[in-house]
């Protein structure tokens, strides 16, 4: 579909069937379409399921309301992920995998790169929720309020894995740590950092425990041992239904 959409008219509808979405050519490329509203569908008298006729200003579609999501790899990793690259690779291919839309990158703090870089400036103002849309931080800022920081709610409404599991019930997860290597201001800690995520001996990283409030309380652990990576994603809409028959 993307090698051929420069021969494709705009204004062209193109339905995925293995993944259940559709898309419209736009003059910058193809844009995904996400619908609101659930039609209902009624049994004609041959007994075949059609759309209900609804009229039309009903089916306006109504303003998404943009947030960041937060989500944990399917299983835990020590300080040795290959680097950063490494990281963000598995946030992009199991994100993939979860047939998620938008960009996810690894949660992780290096030399080049502090938390909050990880959002563009415009978004750091969104709630960040969690897999199933539950709400764990009121905004992109407030994990990076330093001793005044926004309660994280990773009890109330816990952080799931890309394939759905609860990583605070989860036994894959002995140690319920998030890896992390930021400052409470969300800047990358010199040499705490398992050397930049590619050492897992005799080197430490900041982690912090998800039973406490704040994800960024760090405490310094080795890098042997194998704790929860989170992945954080750009904005995006937020949750939406598609419509038909069943």
């Amino acid at each position: 579909m993307f090698k051929s959409s420069s021969s494709v008219p705009e204004g062209s509808l193109v339905y995925i069937k293995e993944s259940n979405s559709m898309f419209i050519r736009t003059s910058k490329g193809w844009s995904k379409l996400l619908v609101l509203s659930l039609i209902p569908c009624i049994t004609n008298q041959a007994g075949i399921k059609v759309l209900l006729k609804i009229p039309f200003p009903l089916l306006t579609v109504a303003p998404l309301l943009s947030q960041l999501r937060m989500i944990a790899l399917n299983f835990p990793l020590s300080g040795d992920m290959n680097g950063i690259r490494g990281a963000d690779l598995q946030c992009y291919r199991q994100s993939q995998e979860a047939q998620l839309y938008g960009t996810f990158r690894a949660f992780l703090a290096v030399p080049t790169q502090d938390l909050t870089s990880l959002v563009k400036r415009t978004d750091r103002t969104l709630p960040v929720v969690n897999l199933k849309g539950q709400l764990l931080a009121k905004s992109w800022n407030s994990l990076f309020e330093g001793n005044n920081a926004a309660h994280f709610n990773a009890k109330k409404f816990p952080i799931y894995t890309f394939n759905g599991r609860n990583i605070l019930k989860d036994p894959l997860w002995s140690n319920k740590m998030v890896w992390h290597g930021s400052n409470l201001r969300g800047g990358h800690v010199p040499e705490e950092n398992c050397q930049g995520w590619q050492a897992s001996n005799l080197t430490e990283g900041l982690a912090s425990p998800l039973s406490q409030r704040k994800l960024l309380a760090g405490q310094r652990h080795n890098c042997s041992n194998s704790l929860v990576v989170l992945c954080s994603s750009d904005s995006q809409p937020g949750d939406t239904r598609s419509f038909g028959c069943k």
